[in-house]
């Protein structure tokens, strides 16, 4: 018997089980109830469990419906449906026909962090530079190449892909790809996209195996549809072509997985691959206020790839949404912890509370502002800022500047960067300090020559050794002074800014936060030594956390999909930031970041604020920014208030701080009026660069210097950026090249 509780559209998307089906799902629109619902009427219609197929991305969605189908059904049926992830299904299925593809039943199966250590094996074992070759990197690589069923031999009949590998240095590429899959052929194991690419494989070589399949999976349903790629849409036309009973439900709106390899167009074209398709639209929202979801379709009707559909909520009109302007991201932090603890002496439902944010670098304004007010919060999918590796490497030097004998630091960095010191080397090192009862630092400053090693690995330790004495005579120095030093002695920036990966752009991101500390806790009055900023994060790392259960939740906005939360806020709106920068150069890359920001609009129930800054904090130098391009989008929205939260700041000398806030209700957001003429200068620095020059920045893109400032080796350039207007560039971190 079907639930009394579901609405007309729901009720008849359970009811057809005939034929292709697609369920537009909206946000908050009972997609996992229809799903379960559907699954169970199948059942009580005479349909066999092994004859039915629902594939889910994570094993808690897989294991949510079960349960709940076992519930509707009160019979132990739901336990023997084909339900799962495409990876748990496929692997099942490979285990019984691998034998066709040369792998034994008992194949082994590789997560991410066993392949990634394959892949260091090979790297090293060719002697490759881990900077060009860097494993996580190359992991993802192939990742991304599989699922897009590119093979070795593919890859190595396409110029375009190997010119590529020449201009990133990475011209070994192909031979590491072709090692990593003859290793794990040999062993008699699969990775995570194996299991894909080998399924595809065996349905599209073996005919008599796909038609086995598409015999037992009479009824398919597919979660998520818009998350699919193209290895896994193609796997599911293969299963349902024959009986064509496949149910698909998703929302296009919220796909946003792209660079996981996640294909939109899978859901949009749905209908022409299957002509016969009948669509259904779960367009009423449970969840959110109406405000809440007006706001949302204001700002995604601007999409031009999407299947029109109107959602709308019955529940209470609610709170407007807040956009608020700060002054910088500092002020956004402060605010927000401000606000998130008016929040916690009222209710003290911190659960409830959702920080929201582009990239994993924007949490640290959030964790130092709610930790000075004694908000206990959760970092999701991430490691507490302090906690990143890349963050935790500088802050090993920093350690052991400030204590010379600190040996677990040191060990950390002795080669990172990469500088040649490798393990044997290390190893006598240590050896040695512990057979003369002396530290590490002391052997290498004072009895290099007498350690049992190579004459090149002395010179290397002595380059090191001799970097690290520079290091220590600036102890004393300003903590910012020594960390930009320290930037020229060790080059990390640099070698990041080598390679535009999203990893390295994450690690650059994060670096620079890191800047931005060490610039304000200078500009301190008072306990503002590196021995002091040392001691202060030092605390905050061995904070016992797990005292407080009730926490804010600090998130990326990928990571939130799918929860829900009373109190949202959503961060960081300028453009550069969100949209990202990559994005801008194509309109599907600034639609999938439209849907990203529809995604975290609509994880709110109650209340959501909307936040942008108007300066933001670059490596320790403070930038103007420009708010998002969907801020403009909203400005015709009735359904918001915009407020300015200023906090004016000096920023040399000691800080000084006052504020001024203004509320205006119900008003559109006012922007900028057009941009004066510049009148241009011939002023020359020692580089080159003059008022006037055309440059490319590798994420602002294309742009005109404004004005040129050279102050005793800081020089920095204003420069007017053809889609993210004005911006200030410290020239010695900036990455860019003159157009001629």
């Amino acid at each position: 018997m079907i639930s009394k509780n579901l609405n007309p559209q729901q009720l008849e998307a359970v009811r057809k089980i005939d034929g292709p089906v697609m369920i537009i799902a909206g946000p908050g629109s009972g997609k996992t109830r229809v799903i379960t619902e559907r699954i169970a009427f199948l059942l009580k219609n005479g349909v066999e469990p092994k004859n039915i197929l629902a594939l889910t991305f994570t094993n808690k969605a897989a294991n949510e419906m079960k349960k709940r189908v076992f519930k509707l059904t009160n019979s132990e049926q739901s336990f023997r449906l084909w339900m799962g992830t495409f990876h748990s299904v496929f692997a099942k299925i490979l285990r019984t026909e691998g034998y066709k593809l040369n792998y034994s039943e008992n194949f082994s199966i590789y997560d991410n962090d066993d392949s990634i250590k394959i892949i260091r094996r090979i790297i090293k074992d060719k002697n490759l530079d881990k900077d060009d070759y860097n494993p996580r990197f190359i992991h993802a690589k192939i990742s991304i190449l599989k699922n897009r069923l590119i093979d070795c031999k593919k890859y190595s009949t396409n110029d375009e892909f190997l010119e590529n590998d020449k201009i990133r240095n990475q011209e070994e590429f192909l031979d590491i790809y072709k090692e990593y899959s003859e290793f794990c052929f040999k062993s008699n194991s699969m990775d995570f996209d194996d299991l894909l690419i080998n399924t595809h494989k065996l349905f599209q070589n073996y005919t008599d195996i796909c038609e086995k399949y598409q015999d037992i999976f009479r009824y398919i349903m597919i979660d998520e549809y818009q998350d699919t790629n193209l290895v896994q849409d193609s796997i599911v036309q293969q299963l349902s072509y024959k009986h064509k009973n496949i149910c698909i439900v998703g929302d296009d709106s919220q796909s946003i997985y792209s660079f996981r390899g996640a294909n939109i167009n899978n859901i949009l074209r749905f209908k022409s691959v299957f002509k016969e398709t009948t669509e259904f639209k779960l367009e009423q929202n449970y969840r959110s206020t109406k405000n809440i979801v007006n706001v949302a379709n204001t700002l995604i009707k601007n999409n031009f790839q999407k299947i029109d559909k109107t959602i709308f909520s019955n529940n209470e009109t609610g709170e407007e949404v807040d956009i608020i302007e700060y002054y910088n991201d500092r002020d956004e932090g402060q605010k927000t912890a401000e606000i998130i603890n008016s929040i916690k002496l009222s209710s003290n439902n911190l659960n409830q509370i959702a920080i929201l944010y582009r990239n994993n670098s924007q949490s640290k304004s959030f964790e130092d502002a709610l930790r000075k007010l004694g908000i206990g919060y959760k970092i999701f999918g991430g490691l507490s800022f302090y906690q990143r590796k890349e963050i935790k490497d500088i802050i090993a030097y920093l350690r052991l500047i400030v204590n010379n004998n600190d040996e677990e630091s040191l060990l950390r960095i002795i080669n990172y960067p990469t500088r040649g010191i490798g393990s044997t080397t290390v190893q006598k090192l240590r050896d040695f300090a512990k057979k003369n009862d002396k530290t590490i630092w002391k052997a290498l400053s004072r009895d290099l020559n007498n350690i049992n090693i190579s004459s090149g690995a002395k010179n290397k330790l002595s380059e090191f050794t001799n970097v690290l004495r520079k290091l220590f005579d600036m102890q004393n120095d300003n903590v910012f002074n020594i960390a930009q030093n320290l930037e020229t002695e060790i080059g990390i920036v640099k070698r990041l800014s080598l390679d535009d990966s999203d990893e390295n752009l994450n690690k650059l991101q994060n670096i620079s936060e890191l800047f931005n500390s060490l610039k304000l806790f200078s500009l301190k009055e008072y306990n503002n030594s590196l021995r002091d900023f040392i001691n202060e994060i030092s605390l905050d790392e061995t904070k016992d956390e797990n005292e407080i259960s009730n926490k804010v939740n600090l998130m990326t906005i990928h990571q939130s999909k799918g929860l829900e939360f009373s109190y949202v806020f959503v961060t960081g709106l300028e453009n550069g930031i969100f949209p990202s920068a990559r994005s801008v150069k194509n309109k599907s890359g600034i639609e999938e970041e439209r849907r990203l920001l529809y995604v975290a609009i609509t994880r709110a129930s109650k209340k959501i604020k909307i936040s942008y800054c108007q300066n933001r904090f670059q490596f320790g130098t403070i930038q103007s920014t420009e708010k998002s391009l969907f801020l403009d989008e909203l400005k015709d929205c009735t359904n918001f208030v915009y407020k300015n939260e200023y906090q004016e700041q000096r920023t040399e000398g000691n800080s000084y701080t006052k504020r001024r806030s203004f509320y205006r209700e119900k008003t559109s957001i006012s922007f900028p009026s057009s941009l004066k003429r510049v009148k241009y200068t011939n002023y020359k620095d020692d580089r080159g660069l003059i008022e006037g020059m055309k440059i490319n920045h590798n994420i602002f893109g294309k742009g005109l210097i404004l004005s040129v400032d050279e102050n005793h080796g800081n020089e920095k350039i204003k420069v007017m950026f053809d889609n993210f207007g004005k911006k200030i560039l410290l020239t010695k971190f900036a990455k860019f090249e003159i157009i001629k």
